[in-house]
Order: C-alpha cells, then sequence, then structure tokens
C-alpha cells in the first residue's frame, strides 16, 4: 500500500507562519503524515510542537549536495537561496506520493484528493501555475520550452508527485546545465526555475492541478481578483463573472509577502494564528490590527500609486 502524506520546509524564523500552517493543515488533515523539513539550523522552536500537531523532522544526507547545487546557481540576489533547495530531499523521503508545501501559507481543505490525483490521472507531477516570467528570462530556451513541451511556469512552492521521480545525478547534471544558460533563468528565483527546468526537460508526466480538476482555483496567492468566502463546502473564490468563480481554494500562499495586518487576506492568516491564544492575547492583537490595517493599507496604496512615483522621481532629479 502506498505511503501519502505531506513535506514542509521551515524554521524558527518564520515560527508564527509555521504555526498557522500546522494548525489549519490540522484541521482539514487531522490522519495525513506531515514530515518537517529543516530550512537550517534553527529549529528548535518549531520541533517542540511535533507531539501537538503529530509531525516528523525529516534530516537527510543530501542536505548538503543540494545546497551546493543551489550554491552554483545563486548570483547573491537572495542569500538564503541555497537552503531551498532542501525540499527537493522529499523526492527521496518515507512518502511514496505526497504534496510539497512551504510553510507560509495555510491549508484550506482535504489534500488526500490532490496526491491521488496522481494515480486518477496518470500524472507523475502536480503543479499550480506561477507565471513563466517568475521562472525564465525571454530567450531560446523559454522559446523552445513554451513551443516544444507547452511548459506552463508553476511556482516551487507547492506541488504533488512521487517517490524517486528524479535521482541526485539527475539534479547534478541539470544544475551544471543550467550554470550555463544562467542569464535565460530568473535572477531571484534559484529553486523555481531549478524545479521548472527539471521537470520541463524531463520525460514525465506532468499538469497543472486546475487543469486536471477544474474545480480547484487555479491561484492560491491573495492577490487574486475578488474575494475568499466560506460555505458549507469549503472555501471558494467569488469573482462573478470570471474563470476562477465559485472555485475551491484549498492552499492560500503568502511567499514573498510581508506577515503584517494590512496583508491581502489577512483574516485567513489570523483564524489559525491566533487558535489556542488566551482572550487578553487575542484583544491585544485585534488592538494592534485596528490601529494598523489602515495606515499599512494607506501605505500600500501610496507605494502603487502612479502618481506618487512620478513626484518621488522629480524630487529624486531635482
Amino acid at each position: 500500500m502506498k505511503k501519502r502524506g505531506a513535506y514542509v520546509l521551515a524554521n524558527d524564523a518564520v515560527y508564527e507562519w509555521t504555526v498557522a500552517f500546522l494548525e489549519s493543515f490540522r484541521i482539514h488533515n487531522p490522519d495525513l503524515p506531515l514530515y518537517l523539513i529543516p530550512f537550517d539550523d534553527r529549529c528548535d522552536e518549531i520541533v517542540g510542537e511535533a507531539s501537538e500537531y503529530q509531525f516528523e523532522t525529516f534530516e537527510h544526507e543530501s542536505f548538503n549536495l543540494l545546497e551546493s547545487i543551489g550554491e552554483k546557481l545563486e548570483l547573491g540576489v537572495t542569500p538564503t537561496g541555497p537552503h531551498w533547495f532542501r525540499r527537493f530531499a522529499s523526492f527521496w523521503g518515507p512518502l511514496d506520493e505526497f504534496i510539497y508545501l512551504d510553510c507560509r501559507m495555510v491549508v484550506l481543505a482535504d489534500l488526500e484528493p490532490l496526491i491521488q490525483a496522481l494515480d486518477s490521472y496518470e500524472c507523475d507531477f502536480l503543479h499550480f501555475e506561477g507565471g513563466l516570467d517568475q521562472v525564465y528570462e525571454p530567450g531560446p530556451v523559454r522559446t523552445a520550452l513554451v513551443r516544444e513541451h507547452h511548459a506552463q511556469g508553476f511556482n516551487s512552492g507547492r506541488w504533488v508527485t512521487k517517490k524517486g521521480l528524479f535521482s541526485r545525478d539527475q539534479m547534478q547534471d541539470v544544475a551544471t546545465e543550467l550554470v550555463r544558460r544562467r542569464d535565460q533563468m530568473n535572477r531571484r528565483n534559484t529553486d523555481q526555475f531549478f524545479l521548472n527546468y527539471l521537470v520541463h526537460t524531463s520525460d514525465v508526466r506532468y499538469a497543472s492541478v486546475h487543469d486536471l480538476m477544474p474545480e480547484v482555483s487555479r491561484l492560491t496567492w491573495p492577490r487574486i481578483p475578488g474575494t475568499v468566502y466560506r460555505d458549507a463546502c469549503g472555501y471558494k473564490v467569488w469573482s462573478h463573472g470570471r474563470p476562477e468563480h465559485d472555485t475551491h481554494v484549498v492552499l492560500m500562499h503568502w511567499a514573498g509577502i510581508e506577515r503584517s495586518p494590512g496583508m491581502e487576506c489577512r483574516w485567513l492568516f489570523r483564524r489559525y494564528w491566533l487558535h489556542g491564544k488566551s482572550v487578553v492575547e487575542k484583544m491585544m492583537l485585534w488592538l494592534r490590527e485596528l490601529v494598523l490595517m489602515p495606515v499599512l493599507v494607506g501605505e500600500r496604496k501610496l507605494r502603487q500609486s502612479q502618481w506618487v512615483h512620478r513626484i518621488y522621481e522629480l524630487l529624486r532629479d531635482g
């Protein structure tokens, strides 16, 4: 019998994100096996939650090798980038079929149907779109992958796959090739373009989760058109007249977005983050959010304003 489950990558630097993730994961997936992949050596606080949220820590001998691949491809834009490559140790872990997830998200549904979809649709790798611009720079590599392999850019923070799909030798070979083609890859998202290229240039059967399961929302970012609401069937997108309308939201992913009272879909994060806190703690946090939210939302609107940027450029240029 196949062992199905999930992996999450985290450390104590994102402890509050991780607690919200763990809380949401266990509410919607009470029995699904979960393994923590340590982002680095700072994981004591999170590991202390293992009995509360029923997960195990997964250490693997490949961590050094994977980080060395990240170091070859890193341009210095994201100094912690090589640590993200530890997530690929999941290909050689204890689970036969699994979903990989970053900690800076909340889980809003039962994940087993996504994992079972590998067998149902005879696929090896399922992904959520993230956009080609976040993966490849314009150039011959991108053009060829789109033309010949129908490549869709996907985010490296959530994907579904099988144990042993790629070997360490394959990863090292792809890394060597990508060093030569580094100028055609995204400057920042090293692990993301690495995984995309690994999948796109292989013979594995891959597809978008949404393309196979159109009832699942294609997007898992909070900055999506419309709003997220909850009904008897779970979380859905309300975006009347758009393709996403009434599709199910299974994950909400805040990677790259600062955790603050002004962040989009904050209520979803707060729902799980506040679980287990005392009434006094909840009241203090709510008060802080009520005070700061208008300020932070206003600041974000100003930063996005075309006119503010024009005034700034005029002042800067004298």
